[in-house]
């Protein structure tokens, strides 16, 4: 008892607290050019080993920092090893570190605050050789009750995150690592092995670190390097990220279920001066693999950028997934376009550039897509995707999609799309519906301007125009897809008979619709050939309320030795877009014109009516529908049609009445 009396004693005249923490100070801001402020009791501790505790310790922020410390510890102990400080050295077997508040931010340029300067190197003046500050060796680092706070300068978002404790422990690679965390409520095991800090703060060598995360079905590993050189100091790390659970990913996406798993991502990244470059990019979402390289670096704006290519892309069975989780099957779909928000309000700010090659994309409900080529061009509020190309049923597609978000209330999208040669028979049986349709080519054309932000504002704002055709198909009587399924019904209806159980051979069907604000005033721009019927129609459809108002009018070709009696002189197509009703009642008309702005001629038929009835037969009405030509009047059958007589429509209506209803 009198031994350790008297060595307690004798520490506190040799090595007085004041002393040592004048000693670590000195170190601290020597080798950090930061100021460490001991603001609370500092005591010595003789059992059971020498060490001092200190409380309300604070290291000072950079200079440009948002709060004045970059750090504050409510506690710490640091273990002194007793033989060293017999021999007038000072060596930390441990330090304890307990109620700690650590901010780590950026500044505008995204430097670091952790970024410390390089130690100077110090000298002893001549006659004070017993002055310089004597090094400090640590065995073992413990924190408990960490609170961290990152702040990143460019933006201004802040993000939190706990460590309930961290282990650092020297051994013969240098120091191990044992911690355990928390972000977002989501508890991480981290473990690993680090080279010594004197290394680290030295920057006299290559500082090495082997790092891995584990989480309830996610993983990250990785294994770098931090260059020894001038600061900020090159990093090069491997990196490998995995995520096999959706439990996973909730915490950081609301909508975890709808993600491909498992992913899979690895690089080899180097990060120097607020910029990271990925080069051996591998990127695997359900086992369908990205690979290429990408790089990024901070500043305002940002300025990124990817290249991405894959042999082959299978979306099928997570689009499938996710379309089955979004609500009914399609065929009980009230509405063609919904209003469910699209992510399109916000875009980044910064600049980027993707550009995606696929050799094959499979998504549901389409046939296999070759050649895929895509590159989105990514600047400040606008996001424009061109070129985009790729084959398809046998066609090929180009088009490019602008969005814009700045200077407007809602976004704006501009859509072009040409695509021709498509094989329509390809395009329905991927669709379900192939037993309806065979052979044919689509043509498929839109030149659109819109604004929303959802599909059903898009549709109900767009200005332009919008093309689509077929050609030389048959209908046979599979289920009907949008838009063949009038076909039948409107073929039923004219020639006052049941569908024929044979296909019916369609020349041509042809949908041309010049759209201001949403609303297709169609005259004769829609129109349907057969062999034996030229059909025509003009009207009205609105995308606002996703209704249709047509007249059709049928013009019986010369082959077929019929007159327009023999046939229904109009009807009418009137009802929402996906389940429009047909109508024989020529008074309907006058409603119609009524709703799109016609005069309502005398006798109860409305102008429109009267003038589809009233215009002499066209047997190309394709032709105009496409061109806004007229076929040339030297064509025979133009002559020998102009040359039959049509009875008044107030006749040849009842009598087509008196048929049906006998029928």
């Amino acid at each position: 008892m009198l031994v350790l009396g008297a060595a307690g004693w004798a520490l506190q005249l040799a090595l007085s607290p004041p002393h040592i923490a004048e000693v670590v100070a000195s170190q601290v801001s020597s080798r950090t050019g930061r100021d460490l402020r001991i603001q609370g009791r500092l005591d010595w501790r003789l059992l059971p080993t020498p060490a001092v505790v200190a409380e309300d310790l604070s290291l000072a922020n950079a200079a440009w920092g948002s709060q004045p410390d970059m750090l504050h510890v409510r506690r710490s102990v640091l273990r002194l090893g007793l033989w060293s400080l017999l021999q007038g050295r000072v060596h930390i077997d441990s330090v304890t570190l307990e109620g700690v508040e650590l901010l780590l931010e950026t500044d505008a340029k995204g430097v670091g605050n952790w970024d410390l300067p390089q130690p100077a190197k110090t000298t002893t003046p001549p006659g004070k050789q017993g002055s310089a500050v004597p090094d400090v060796g640590i065995d073992a680092l413990r924190l408990d009750a960490v609170q961290l706070a990152f702040r990143d300068g460019p933006s201004g978002r802040m993000h939190t995150a706990t460590l309930h404790h961290l282990t650092l422990e020297r051994d013969a690679q240098g120091l191990a690592l044992q911690a355990e965390a928390e972000l977002r409520g989501q508890r991480w095991q981290a473990s690993g092995h680090l080279g010594p800090i004197a290394q680290w703060l030295g920057n006299q060598a290559d500082w090495p670190m082997q790092l891995g995360l584990r989480s309830a079905g996610a993983r990250i590993d990785l294994k770098s390097s931090l260059r020894a050189g001038p600061t900020p100091r090159v990093a090069q790390v491997e990196f490998e990220a995995g995520i096999d659970k959706a439990e996973a990913l909730a915490p950081w996406f609301g909508a975890a279920g709808r993600w491909p798993l498992p992913l899979l991502l690895k690089s080899s990244l180097t990060l120097s001066e607020g910029s990271v470059q990925a080069d051996a990019l591998t990127l695997s979402m359900a086992g369908q693999t990205l690979r290429g390289n990408a790089d990024f670096r901070q500043g305002k704006p940002w300025q990124a950028q990817a290249r991405l290519s894959a042999e082959s892309l299978d979306l099928r069975p997570w689009l499938s997934r996710s379309a089955s989780a979004g609500g009914a099957p399609s065929s009980r779909r009230q509405q063609l376009f919904d209003d469910e928000p699209l992510p399109i309000d916000a875009l980044p700010q910064g600049n980027a550039t993707l550009e995606l090659r696929l050799a094959q994309l499979l998504l549901p409900g389409t046939p296999p897509i070759a050649a895929f080529k895509a590159d989105a061009h990514l600047h400040p509020g606008n996001l424009k995707v061109e070129p985009l190309e790729f084959t398809v049923a046998g066609g090929q597609l180009r088009g490019s999609v602008t969005l814009n978000t700045t200077g407007a209330a809602v976004p704006r999208v501009k859509l072009l799309i040409d695509a021709a040669g498509l094989s329509a028979q390809t395009l329905a049986y991927a669709a379900g519906t192939g037993s309806y349709l065979s052979g044919g080519h689509v043509r498929l054309k839109t030149d659109l301007a819109m604004s929303g932000r959802s599909a059903s504002a898009l549709a109900g704002s767009a200005s332009g125009e919008l093309l689509l055709s077929i050609d030389d198909a048959r209908l046979g009587d599979g289920a009907a897809a949008l838009g063949l399924k009038l076909l039948p019904q409107l073929l039923s209806a004219i020639t006052l008979q049941p569908q024929s159980a044979t296909a019916t051979r369609l020349e041509c069907a042809v949908m041309r619709l010049p759209l201001r604000n949403g609303v297709a005033a169609v005259q004769r721009s829609i129109a349907i050939e057969t062999p034996d019927l030229a059909i025509s129609a003009s009207g009205q459809i609105d995308l606002r309320n996703q209704t249709l108002e047509l007249a059709f009018r049928p013009t019986p070709k010369h082959t077929l030795g019929l007159n327009t009696a023999q046939l229904a002189s109009l009807v009418m197509a009137k009802g929402p877009l996906l389940d429009p009703k047909l109508t024989l009642d020529a008074k309907g008309a006058a409603g119609m014109a009524l709703s799109i702005g016609a005069a309502v001629a005398s006798g109860g038929m409305s102008s429109l009516g009267q003038s589809l009835l009233k215009q002499a037969g066209d047997l190309h009405p394709c032709q105009y529908a496409l061109t806004g030509a007229v076929a040339s009047s030297s064509d025979p059958g133009v002559k020998a049609q102009t040359s039959q007589s049509s009875p008044p429509p107030e006749q040849a209506l009842p009598g087509l009445l008196r048929k049906l209803f006998k029928k």
